[in-house]
Order: C-alpha cells, then sequence, then structure tokens
C-alpha cells in the first residue's frame, strides 16, 4: 500500500526508480500503473494533499463519445478502468453512468449528428444512439421543443475526483511526498537523474511532470519549452431543488457548449467560454457573473431551468474555477522528451480525470520501451484542434 506524508530529514537523500511531479489525478494514476509495472516510485506534491488543484474543480464526468479515433479509444479504455475501478482498487468511486446527451436545435442538427454517430461507430464506439428530436423529448422531457436531434450513450457519466484520485494513490506502492515542491532537476551531465527539492534531493532513472498548469515552468526548469495555453474554466454547483430530475445525464447543448449534470439532490454546471489565457495560479479566481450566464445558457435546451432561476439567492450557489492546460491540438503530451531522463504526462486540456486511465498506462508503457508511436507523443507536428464543446 502506498504511504502520503509529509516527509522529514530522514527521508532524504532518497532513491527510486521514477519521480512523478504532481499529485493530482493523473500524477496519481501513473503511480498506479508505474507500480503495477515494478518501478519504484515517489510522488512529490507541493500542497499538503493530494488533488487539490485542477482536479478538485473538475466536474468529474467520463464521455467516450469523442469525434478523434484516438481519443475515442483513450475513453473507452479508461471507463473500462472506472467499471471495474472497485475492483482493482477497493474504492468507491461514485460511479454515476447516467450517460451523456449532446442535444441541438440547428436546422441541420439531425444530419450533423448522423455523421458524428457515423464516425463513432465507425471506430468502435457502437453503443451511441441516434435520437430524432421527438425521440430526444419523448425520452427526456424536460427537453425544449426546439430540439432537432441528439445522441446519447449510456455507458458515459461522472464519478468522484477525490475518490479517484486517492483510490489510484493507495492501490499503489508509492510513496507520496506531500507539501513538497520542487526546486529544480538533478543533472548528470545531459541527463536528468532526479529532483531538487527545499528538504533534500530525490535520485531516479526517470522524471515524469504531472503538474497540470505549472507543466510549462518545470519543463522550462529543465530546459524544455512547451507550447501550453492555461484557460481558466468555472463549476457552479447548485444545493437541492426539487425541479431537478435526478436520473438525468449529462445534457450537452451541442450548439453553445453549455451543459449541466444532476449532482445529488442538485446540480452542477460548466460552460468552456472564451478566456484569455493565463499564468498557472495557485488560486484561480472567480468570476461571479458566470453563474448568471451558464443558468441562461442551460435553459436554452433544457428551459425549467428558467423556472430554477426565478428564486435562486447567491447562498444557494457554489462556483469554483480552475485551469485547463492545452496544447495546439487540444490533446494531452505524454512521453518522452528531448532531454534523456524527463517524461511528460500532462495538457489535457480538462479531459484529466476522465482519460487518467489510459493516459497513465499509454505513459508507463512507454517508461518501459513499449508503444512509442501514438498520437499523444511529445514530439508530434501539432495541428490546431477543434474545440470541444466541455
Amino acid at each position: 500500500m502506498s504511504q502520503i506524508f509529509i516527509p522529514d530529514a530522514t527521508h532524504f537523500p532518497a532513491t527510486a526508480d521514477l519521480v512523478i511531479i504532481g499529485g493530482g489525478v493523473i500524477g496519481a494514476a501513473t503511480a498506479f500503473y508505474a507500480t503495477r509495472a515494478g518501478l519504484e516510485t515517489i510522488v512529490v506534491e507541493k500542497r499538503a494533499a493530494l488533488g487539490e488543484l485542477t482536479t478538485s474543480a473538475s466536474l468529474a464526468a467520463f464521455r467516450a463519445q469523442f469525434a478523434e479515433p484516438e481519443n475515442i479509444a483513450m475513453m473507452k479504455e479508461s471507463i473500462a478502468v472506472f467499471e471495474r475501478f472497485a475492483e482493482l482498487t477497493g474504492a468507491d468511486i461514485g460511479l454515476h453512468q447516467q450517460g451523456y446527451l449532446f442535444v441541438t436545435t440547428a436546422p441541420d442538427g439531425y444530419a450533423t449528428a448522423r455523421a458524428r454517430v457515423e464516425l463513432q461507430r465507425a471506430h468502435g464506439l457502437d453503443d451511441v444512439e441516434l435520437l430524432t428530436g421527438d425521440d430526444a423529448r419523448a425520452r427526456f422531457a424536460y427537453l425544449a421543443p426546439e430540439i432537432t436531434a441528439a445522441t446519447f450513450r449510456q455507458r458515459d457519466g461522472w464519478l468522484s475526483a477525490h475518490e479517484l484520485t486517492y483510490g489510484y494513490a493507495r492501490a499503489s506502492n508509492a510513496q507520496f511526498f506531500v507539501d513538497t515542491t520542487v526546486l529544480g532537476f538533478c543533472r548528470e551531465q545531459n541527463r536528468i537523474v532526479g529532483v531538487v527539492t527545499p528538504r533534500g534531493e530525490i535520485r531516479a532513472a526517470r522524471v515524469v511532470i504531472c503538474a497540470g498548469p505549472f507543466a510549462a515552468p518545470l519543463a522550462k526548469l529543465a530546459g524544455i519549452e512547451l507550447p501550453l495555453e492555461n484557460i481558466r474554466r468555472h463549476q457552479l454547483t447548485l444545493g437541492k431543488h426539487s425541479l431537478i430530475p435526478r436520473a438525468a445525464p449529462m445534457v450537452v447543448d451541442a450548439d453553445t457548449g453549455a451543459h449541466w449534470r444532476p449532482e445529488g439532490a442538485g446540480a452542477v454546471f460548466g460552460w468552456s467560454q472564451p478566456e484569455p489565457p493565463s499564468v498557472p495560479l495557485e488560486y484561480v479566481p472567480t468570476d461571479w457573473e458566470f453563474p448568471a450566464r451558464v443558468l441562461d445558457g442551460v435553459a436554452r435546451v433544457t428551459p425549467f431551468w428558467n423556472d430554477v432561476i426565478e428564486n435562486l439567492k447567491r447562498s444557494d450557489l457554489g462556483l469554483v474555477a480552475g485551469q485547463y492546460t492545452e496544447t495546439p491540438d487540444l490533446n494531452p503530451l505524454i512521453g518522452a522528451t528531448a532531454i534523456e531522463g524527463l517524461w511528460l504526462n500532462c495538457a489535457y486540456g480538462g479531459h484529466g480525470v476522465m482519460m487518467s486511465a489510459a493516459g497513465a498506462r499509454v505513459c508507463v508503457d512507454e517508461l518501459r520501451g513499449k508503444n512509442t508511436d501514438h498520437a499523444f507523443r511529445v514530439n508530434r507536428k501539432f495541428k490546431t484542434g477543434e474545440k470541444m464543446v466541455l
């Protein structure tokens, strides 16, 4: 079993096969797969607990309804792990497979949705349903009359990001050094051989950066410039309300990107609206104009929210913000860098929770010299990606 603790002088200098920088969901998942592969692993996290930065601000949802074959494959693999997570780790991650429902009001919405579903089915996602507007309203009575088409997949859903992160961590054999900041790297000639912290050095043959918004500054310390941008994203929560259908799926307005899902007797909302890039932040400020915007946004396709909005008070709402870290093609960076001994598993663009299992498996496979030619390799040529709705 893992150990999660604040180290003291007795633990330094430390040695391991692998040092992972970052104790969010990606770092914890990487530790899980690394120790299963027999690598003695130390995770270094600058905060006092795991998953307190980007992971804690996640909507914690997952979907296989992507348009790109590499992302469909990643998500099918990760969802299969989530479905067996209790068996694999002993942890209950609060899995809710109530589905993802993408809806549109576009006049050509059915043709567009059909083309997307045909692509998804061609790449192995054979359980996506294509619905007319009438079919969608018959199953989900709270949808607006303007809906022209929808797609639905039952095995999509959401989970507890906190329990997922600690489930990976506790089921690994890694040591997690919390409250421990990486200041730099140990080097032997041109090779990275460990990390430097205020508490001492940790020597290892391999170092993996899994540091979310702080991945680029850490890579820069090693001498690498990463083409990453950090974009603020909000999560709005609403407490108990009788009008919220608790059995609803994640409902996504495919035309705008506004989305919501049930959370207990309440709901959670998100919307990836345009924002300028920002520097990595330890504490991301919130914009209290966001609740009004997102509630109006989701009401466009699920108009019962208009009745909820009428009597809302600010005390009914909770608002947090985090940062998406994005590459030019919106896919993560996984694998070896140009500096020997330094690896990346980062820049998931808001999909870290949902892709954590497959991404960590790909990373550890490459650490072991397997499967180095994949779509997420660090040295790929970037093509500008199409913005996903969430």
